[in-house]
């Protein structure tokens, strides 16, 4: 097949409409893992994840200990809320607190830990309310709710554990402090495009 065929297949191969959902699931994997994948396919959910794993990891030792437990617990509550209600449209409040803690991260302040708890229990509660996928119920619902709470548990340590390890030379915190301005510039671009009035 020559280069001009193929292009041409490409071509048609784009035109073929599908079924365009904003939380589609793979096929084939099953829900679990479907709901393990979730934050990861969810950009919103994948910028919050890296905004506040970074912003908790800059905080110490002592902070990051009760935040950590707070995000947790509200993620389980969030869970259960997303269980109940089917696609509360929380992806702009998401993309909100993603720039929020982003600019916290790039200002790399020590605030009060009643602040970090706050920051953490919204994350949390709103990760977990978004996670819903509303073509699932029963067990699948239930498999794929419980794939996205360790997803979303795990997926904030890793940013959480960087930030902390690169903690320890002014040139390695100024790294992490861009890593947050570009995670809030991402999401402030993403949230002007969605409130972008639709032509």
């Amino acid at each position: 097949m020559s280069g001009k065929h193929y292009a041409l297949v490409c071509l048609l191969v784009l035109l073929v409409p599908a079924t365009a959902l904003a939380h589609s699931p793979i096929q084939g994997i099953g829900n679990f893992y479907n709901g393990l994948l979730h934050p990861v396919l969810v950009p919103a959910h994948l910028l919050l994840l890296l905004a506040v794993g970074l912003f908790l990891g800059q905080q110490g030792p002592k902070r990051v200990e009760l935040a950590l437990g707070a995000f947790a617990a509200a993620t389980v509550v969030g869970l259960v809320v997303a269980w109940f209600a089917n696609d509360l449209g929380l992806e702009t409040l998401v993309l909100a607190l993603s720039a929020t803690v982003g600019l916290l991260v790039a200002m790399s302040p020590h605030i009060a830990l009643t602040w970090c708890v706050i920051i953490a229990l919204l994350a949390g509660l709103m990760l977990g309310i978004d996670s819903a996928q509303a073509e699932l119920s029963g067990q699948d619902k239930l498999a794929s709710l419980f794939g996205s709470g360790v997803a979303i548990y795990f997926l904030a340590l890793y940013p959480l554990a960087m930030a902390d390890y690169f903690n320890q030379k002014a040139w390695q915190k100024i790294g992490i402090r861009i890593v947050g301005s570009w995670v809030a510039a991402s999401s402030l671009l993403v949230l002007a495009l969605s409130l972008a009035p639709k032509p």
